[in-house]
C-alpha cells in the first residue's frame, strides 16, 4: 500500500538513519498509536498495544486474534479465474437481497503483485466473508523486478515542497547562540519522547507537542535534552524545517513507490472508461478491525457496507474521489482551511471534505475525477501516488472527501471505514521519506533544485 508516514510524510533524522534496524522497530512500537500508524486503529499496531492493555478494547472479535487468524488463512495461492467467477456470482446473487441502491453498480478492483498470491487470497476471502454482495477482480500491480516503471509516466524524484505545507517536517534545533551546534537539528519533532539510549529530553511548559493537534502552536516551544554519556545539558526549541519547504529538497522515489504509483495512473484509465464509479482497493484492505472509539467494537463487512452507503447517498453530484480510510486533514480537521462557520449537515455525519488526506488504500474514483488524475498525471505523476492525489484536492482541482466512521471526530487524525492490514510489518514499499517502518529516508535524498 502506498500508506502514509505517509502518516507525517518526511525524511527520516540524520540520526535516526544510523540506528539499527531492531532498535528503529522497537522504537515505533513505543509510539502512540494515533500517530505511529498510517490510519489509527492499523492492526499490527493493535496487536502491540492489546498485548499490553488487552481489556482496552471490547468487541465481539479480539482484533489481535482477528489479525492473527487472517494471516493465518493467507497460505494457499488463489485459482485467479474461480476467485472472480465466485465474486461475481455472489454479488450479483446479493443484488436480489438487501443491497444498498447506492452500492448496486459499484464494482471493486484489488490491486495485487502477482508475486503476492497470499495477499490477494487474505483480501478475497475477507470481501466474501464480509461484503458478498460486491463483485471485485484482481487488478495486477507494476511491478518493477519485472518490467521497468516508464520514467515518461512515473518521475524518478520528487520535490519536497508540496507535501511540507501539510506534513510534519518540525524539528527540535540547539539552541545555543555562539556555539557551533546553534539552530542544528536534534531530533523530529514526533521523535523526541520516544525512548533514546543517549538522550533524555524533556519539553518545558505545556503539554507536550503533537503534529496532529498541535501544527499551529509550535512558536515558543522550548525543552531541555541530555547527553546521558556525560551528562551534558542542551537547551532546544521546535521549530518548522523551512528547507523542506523552500527550495525543498529532492529525493528519489523508491522502486515501491514508482510501481504503486503506475499501478494506481493504469487504474485511472480503467475507471476513465467507466461509467460507473470504481472502486479502487490495495491488497491489504482490513474491514474487520478495532474501531476509532473502541466501545462500538469491532468494524466489519456489515457496518462497511451501511456506512459507505450512507456516504455516497450524501456525497455531492460533482465528487471525485471518496477516501475510504485515510489520515490528514479535512473538514473538522484543517491544516489551512477556515471553518466556514456554517451549522453541521446530515451529510457531515458520513463525510467531509479533504483537504491533505494519506493512503490509497481504497477509494471510490468516478469517471470524472479519474479524468482529473489523468489529465494532472500528465505528463508525469511527479511524488508518491498518495501525496500526488492529496495535492490535487489541496490546490482544489480535485473534489475528494473522506468517509467518517461512527465514531471519527473533529479530534481524530486517522479513520474511516476500512484500516490497513499488517502496515508496518509486511510492505512491499520502501518509503523514500523515511515512513514508520523504519526506512532510511537519507538514502533517498538527492539534494536542493
Amino acid at each position: 500500500a502506498m500508506a502514509i508516514n505517509d502518516v507525517l510524510k518526511r525524511p527520516a533524522s540524520p540520526e535516526k538513519a544510523s540506528e539499527e534496524p531492531a532498535a528503529k522497530k522497537a522504537a515505533v512500537s513505543n509510539v502512540t498509536t494515533q500517530i505511529a500508524t498510517p490510519l489509527s486503529r492499523h492492526c499490527a499496531t493493535l496487536v502491540e498495544t492489546l498485548d499490553a492493555t488487552p481489556e482496552a478494547v471490547s468487541g465481539p472479535t479480539h482484533a489481535k486474534d482477528a489479525c492473527e487468524a487472517e494471516a493465518a488463512k493467507a497460505t494457499t495461492a488463489p485459482d485467479k479465474h474461480a476467485t472472480e467467477a465466485q465474486g461475481t456470482a455472489v454479488a450479483e446473487t446479493a443484488v436480489a437481497e438487501d443491497v444498498p441502491e447506492q452500492l448496486r453498480r459499484l464494482r471493486a478492483f484489488i490491486i495485487n503483485l502477482e508475486r503476492r498470491p497470499d495477499r490477494f487470497k487474505r483480501c478475497t476471502d475477507m470481501l466474501q466473508r464480509e461484503m458478498p454482495w460486491l463483485a471485485f477482480e484482481q487488478f495486477k500491480a507494476s511491478d518493477g523486478t519485472r518490467n521497468p516503471i516508464p520514467e515518461a509516466e512515473i518521475a524518478t524524484t520528487w520535490n519536497t515542497k508540496c507535501n511540507a505545507h501539510f506534513a510534519d517536517y518540525f524539528e527540535w534545533v540547539f539552541d545555543a547562540p555562539g556555539k557551533d551546534i546553534d539552530k542544528k537539528p536534534w531530533k523530529w519533532a514526533d521523535d523526541a519522547h520516544r525512548e533514546d539510549p543517549n538522550w533524555t529530553f524533556v519539553e518545558e511548559g505545556r503539554e507536550p507537542w503533537t503534529f496532529p493537534h498541535h501544527a499551529s502552536d509550535s512558536k515558543g516551544r522550548t525543552g531541555k535534552v541530555t547527553k546521558k554519556a556525560t551528562g551534558e545539558v542542551f537547551d532546544v526549541k521546535l521549530q518548522f524545517g523551512n528547507r523542506y519547504l523552500d527550495p525543498g529538497l529532492v529525493q528519489r522515489m523508491s522502486g515501491g513507490e514508482r510501481g504503486c504509483a503506475h499501478s494506481h495512473l493504469r487504474m485511472w484509465r480503467l475507471a476513465a472508461e467507466r461509467t460507473e464509479p470504481t472502486l479502487v482497493l490495495e491488497d491489504d484492505l482490513q474491514v474487520c478491525f478495532v474501531r476509532t472509539d473502541p466501545t462500538l467494537g469491532e468494524a466489519n463487512g456489515r457496518i462497511f457496507t451501511h456506512r459507505l452507503a450512507l456516504a455516497l447517498k450524501h456525497a455531492p453530484s460533482d465528487l471525485d474521489v471518496l477516501y475510504l480510510g485515510w489520515s490528514g486533514w479535512r473538514d473538522g480537521h484543517s491544516r489551512h482551511t477556515k471553518s466556514s462557520g456554517v451549522k453541521r449537515s446530515e451529510a457531515d455525519n458520513y463525510l467531509r471534505k479533504a483537504e491533505y488526506v494519506w493512503t490509497t488504500v481504497a477509494y471510490v474514483l468516478t469517471q470524472a475525477g479519474a479524468k482529473k488524475l489523468l489529465a494532472a498525471a500528465t505528463p508525469t505523476i511527479n511524488q508518491p501516488v498518495d501525496n500526488f492525489m492529496a495535492w490535487e484536492a489541496s490546490q482544489g482541482r480535485l473534489n475528494a472527501y473522506v468517509a467518517l466512521d461512527q465514531g471519527d471526530t473533529d479530534f481524530t487524525w486517522a479513520g474511516g471505514i476500512v484500516d490497513q492490514f499488517d502496515f508496518q510489518g509486511d510492505s512491499d514499499i520502501i518509503k523514500s521519506d523515511g515512513g514508520h517502518q523504519g526506512d532510511d529516508g537519507n538514502a533517498f535524498a538527492v539534494g536542493t533544485e
